[in-house]
């Protein structure tokens, strides 16, 4: 059942779902799922698409989203997005590598912008290392929010963040 006054993030089912442009999804379904960033609620979500409780209900049942738990924050908030407070609510990082967070930021990416991103898609799969990684980022984040806004910036940047690599405790 849907709790409206839950906040919703993407559990790894839907992160591949994400990932995965042959996931099944319908573009209604897949464009939500996109949105869901533990950050917005119910009342946020329906402002952005038309029947958001049924769709909302069919992520929770299909297994793609979960209420927010409590996890803490990543590392790499503060590097790709120093000026915006991290949610203490955020989803907790996953375990990937750096060719993986760069597979995952271009898919990502490809899905907001379309063949417009081919340039910055290369731009970030050819980054060597972490640092080369985070500027290729900033510059997509910048680009983002120039052509689809603030909010979809700050939604490709918590994404991202969570398909980074973590430093070693």
């Amino acid at each position: 059942m849907l709790n409206k006054q839950a906040t919703y993030h993407k559990t790894q089912k839907g992160t591949e779902a994400v990932a995965n442009r042959q996931s099944g999804l319908g573009p209604r379904l897949r464009s939500l799922l996109i949105m869901i960033d533990g950050k917005r609620g119910f009342t946020d979500l329906s402002a952005l698409t038309g029947d958001c409780e049924q769709l909302l209900s069919q992520l929770v049942q299909d297994g793609l989203i979960e209420p927010v738990g409590g996890a803490t924050p990543t590392a790499a908030a503060a590097v790709l997005a120093p000026d915006v407070p991290a949610a203490a609510t955020a989803p907790a990082p996953l375990q990937v590598s750096l060719p993986d967070a760069k597979r995952f930021a271009s898919h990502l990416l490809m899905d907001l912008l379309g063949p417009t991103s081919e340039m910055l898609c290369m731009k970030i799969e050819s980054a060597n290392n972490m640092a080369d990684f985070v500027t290729a980022v900033k510059r997509a984040r910048d680009i983002v929010r120039d052509i689809k806004g603030a909010s979809a910036a700050e939604q490709f940047v918590a994404e991202v963040e969570r398909h980074t690599p973590q430093p070693p405790a």
